[in-house]
C-alpha cells in the first residue's frame, strides 16, 4: 500500500527541523505526539528563561549548576533529535520490511545518511556545549581560591596627621583629622545592600610584570576599583609603583614584621608574600592578600579580592580583538624589554595622533617611561583599560568566546571564590563605566617618595562621596578616543 507521506530523505530532514514533521503520513498519530510534546516542552523552556529577571541570566552564566543543565538539557536533546531523525527515516522506507531491493543497499544509504543528519543536527548542541564547557573550565581553573579573607584597615596613629592641600578650598590637617578614621559619612542612608556586611564590594586590579630577566612578580599596574554594593557607584583609584614604606593593618604578623612599613616599593608587595608566606597565614593565596592588606592600610577601605592578569595576557586579549585605538597626546621613542624568555624586545614610536595598536605595542604604550614619569604611565594604564572595555562588543566577546575563556585561564589569578562568583556578577551589572570617579595619586597634590598614607585616606574618603577634586581631572586628556 502507497503512504502519502515525504520520501525517506525528506521525512528525516523534516523531523529534524521540527520533531514529527517528517511522520506525517505515514505514522500521523505518532506524529502529533511529537510535534506536540516537543511543542509544550519547548514553549515551557522558553517561558520560563522569559520570565527570569536579567540579573538572573547573567548569574546563570557563571554558576556551575546552570551551566552543566545546559550541557545535559543539549547532550539529551541531540540524542532525542537523531532519534527522531532515524525514526522518521526508517517509518517512510517501511521498515521492518523496507522497499528496496537490496537490504545491503539500504543499510550503506541508510547509515549514510544517518551520519550526514546527525551532523547537521549536532551543530547547535555543539556550540551550546561548547560554550557552556569552556565557561565551566574558567570557573574551576580561575576561581580556585579556597580560603579568602578580607584584608580590613586599622586606624591610624594619632601622630600622624593630614598635610594641608595644595589646591584651594581644601580642609586643613586639623579641620579633616577625624575623615580618616572613617571612608563614608554617617549620613548618608543606610545601604539595602551589602557584601558580608560592607557597604562597598572593593578589589584590587593588578597588572603583573614578570619579566624574563626578573624574579617573581612585579605589579606596576595597581588599581583599586571600589563600587557601592547598593547603587553600583563606583570609584577608582591609581595608586604609583614606586611609593614606599606601604604599612600594613595593627596587629597583623605583616605589622609586626614591618612595623615602619614595607622599605621597598608598592609593586614589590605581591612578591613579598610569595618570599613571606608565614607572615600572611590563613589564606590560601598570601601574595595577593600582602597586597590587599597594604592597599587597605593605605585606602581606609577593607579590600574583599584581587585580579592578577600577567604580560602575556595582556598582550593576547588586545590581539584577539584585533587591537585598540587610541588617540595618543605626547611623544613616545623606546625600547623595552622582551615580555618572555626568547620574546623580541618592545620598540615603540609614536608622536600625538590616532593609532590602532596591537597587544605587543599597546605593552610597550603602557610600560615606557622614559621620556615620561611613572604618573604618565598610569595615567595610559587606565587609558588602555578603558578603550578596551568600550571598543570590545558583546558579538567580539561571543565570537572569541572560547579563545577568551583559555587567555584568562592561563594569565589570570585571584582569590575570588568559585561561590561567590554569580553574587560579583549581580554587583557588576549595576556599575556604569561612564559614571566611575577616577583618582590619580600624583604629583604636586601627592608626593613622591613615602607613601603619604593619611593624605590618601583623605582623598579616598572625597572621592567616594562623589568629589573626587583635581586628581581627578588629573593627564585625563590622554583618554581621548578616535572618532
Amino acid at each position: 500500500m502507497r503512504t502519502r507521506g515525504p520520501h525517506p530523505l525528506a521525512a528525516a530532514a523534516l523531523s529534524m527541523i521540527w520533531p514529527g514533521l517528517g511522520h506525517l503520513g505515514h505514522r500521523n498519530r505518532r506524529a502529533l505526539v511529537l510535534m506536540l510534546s516537543s511543542l509544550l516542552v519547548s514553549a515551557g523552556l522558553a517561558v520560563y528563561v522569559a520570565t527570569r529577571s536579567r540579573s538572573t541570566l547573567l548569574t546563570w552564566t557563571v554558576s556551575q549548576t546552570p551551566l552543566w543543565i545546559t550541557v545535559i538539557i543539549a547532550g539529551l536533546g541531540l540524542v532525542f533529535r537523531i532519534w527522531v531523525a532515524v525514526d522518521a527515516y526508517m517509518v517512510a522506507h517501511g521498515w521492518p520490511e523496507p522497499r528496496v531491493r537490496s537490504r545491503r543497499t539500504y543499510g550503506a544509504i541508510a547509515a549514510a545518511t544517518f551520519v550526514v543528519l546527525a551532523a547537521f543536527i549536532a551543530v547547535p548542541h555543539f556550540f551550546v556545549v561548547r560554550y557552556a564547557v569552556a565557561q565551566l573550565d574558567l570557573l574551576y581553573d580561575v576561581f580556585s581560591a579556597t580560603t579568602t579573607v578580607t584584608a580590613t584597615p586599622t586606624p591610624l596613629v594619632d601622630s600622624e596627621e593630614i598635610p594641608e592641600r595644595d589646591s584651594a578650598g581644601q580642609d586643613s590637617a586639623d579641620e579633616s583629622s577625624e575623615s580618616t578614621s572613617q571612608t563614608v559619612p554617617p549620613e548618608m542612608a543606610v545601604p539595602t545592600e551589602t557584601w558580608d556586611g560592607e557597604e562597598r564590594l572593593t578589589i584590587a586590579l593588578l597588572g603583573g610584570d614578570s619579566g624574563f630577566d626578573r624574579d617573581g612578580v612585579r605589579t606596576d599596574t595597581i588599581i583599586l576599583l571600589s563600587i557601592d554594593v547598593d547603587s553600583g557607584d563606583a570609584a577608582a583609584f591609581n595608586i604609583p609603583r614606586n611609593w614606599r614604606d606601604l604599612t600594613f593593618p595593627e596587629g597583623t604578623p605583616a605589622a609586626e614584621q614591618w612595623p615602619d612599613g614595607y622599605t621597598g616599593i608598592a609593586n614589590e608587595v605581591y612578591s613579598l608574600g610569595l618570599s613571606h608566606p608565614e607572615v600572611f597565614p590563613d589564606v590560601s593565596d598570601p601574595a595577593g592578600h600582602a597586597v590587599k592588606s597594604a592597599i587597605a592600610q593605605l585606602t581606609g577601605i577593607p579590600v574583599q579580592y584581587y585580579v592578577l592578569i600577567d604580560m602575556v595576557g595582556f598582550i593576547e586579549v588586545v590581539d584577539l580583538f584585533g587591537g585598540i585605538d587610541l588617540h595618543v597626546t605626547e611623544e613616545i621613542n623606546d625600547r623595552l624589554k622582551p615580555a618572555v624568555l626568547g620574546g623580541e624586545p618592545m620598540d615603540i614610536v609614536v608622536e600625538p595622533g590616532n593609532y590602532r595598536f596591537d597587544g605587543l605595542t599597546a605593552l610597550a604604550y603602557v610600560r615606557s617611561r622614559t621620556q615620561s614619569t611613572d604618573y604618565h604611565r598610569m595615567a595610559r594604564q587606565r587609558c588602555v583599560v578603558e578603550a578596551l572595555i568600550t571598543q570590545v562588543s558583546i558579538p567580539k566577546v561571543l565570537a572569541n568566546f572560547v579563545s577568551l575563556t583559555g587567555i584568562i585561564s592561563s594569565h589570570v589569578h585571584t582569590d575570588i571564590p568559585l561561590g561567590r562568583v554569580d553574587e560579583l556578577v549581580d554587583v557588576a551589572r549595576k556599575l556604569d563605566t561612564s559614571r566611575i570617579v577616577t583618582v590619580n595619586f600624583i604629583p604636586p597634590e601627592f608626593p613622591r617618595g613615602s607613601v603619604p598614607t593619611a593624605l590618601v585616606r583623605e582623598a579616598v574618603a572625597e572621592a567616594l562621596v562623589g568629589v573626587a577634586g583635581e586628581a581627578n581631572a588629573a593627564l585625563s586628556e590622554t583618554c581621548e578616543n578616535p572618532e
